[in-house]
């Protein structure tokens, strides 16, 4: 299985099978491959998607999904460089207690910490007021001191 084939699994059936997330959550070569693949190739539908499907596999008790794939998901989303999609990666990190101690804060402001901050400065609702003060409050901590480098490295939880 390679990022292809996920592309048009998830074209063709509108979802990914039990055994594509297992894949995905267990295979660190497809993880890489993954990463690799959205270097090249953008498809920011398909990053949509594939974050709401694992999301929604978060949120189901019988399912479950690690926060390295969710961070995955956020990672691809983010290499479109579309700067509202950083309330969807704040959303992501919301889910739950243990999803925002482990998805990385740096995964939101993706397309640079000032822009990040316009933007969410213009928007009203409580979601992006939220992400606003957070990662004000992570740049006077320093979190975001190397975000170029963060970005330019292979992501540690692949």
């Amino acid at each position: 299985m390679n990022t292809e084939d996920i592309i048009n699994e998830l074209y063709i059936t509108k979802d990914l099978a039990p055994e594509t997330i297992e894949e995905v959550e267990n295979n660190s070569d497809l993880r890489l491959n993954i990463v690799q693949y959205f270097d090249n190739y953008k498809n920011r539908n398909f990053a949509l998607e594939f974050l709401l499907i694992l999301t929604n596999w978060r949120l189901d008790e019988q399912k479950g999904i690690s926060g390295n794939s969710l961070m995955l998901a956020c990672y691809i989303l983010g290499k479109h460089n579309q700067i509202e999609d950083c309330i969807k990666v704040w959303k992501t990190k919301c889910l739950d207690f243990d999803t925002f101690n482990y998805i990385d804060v740096q995964l939101i402001p993706y397309c640079g910490f000032e822009k990040t901050i316009e933007y969410l400065k213009t928007q009203k609702s409580t979601e992006a007021q939220n992400a606003l003060s957070y990662l004000i409050e992570c740049n006077e901590t320093g979190d975001f001191d190397d975000l170029e480098e963060y970005y330019n490295e292979i992501p540690w939880f692949i």
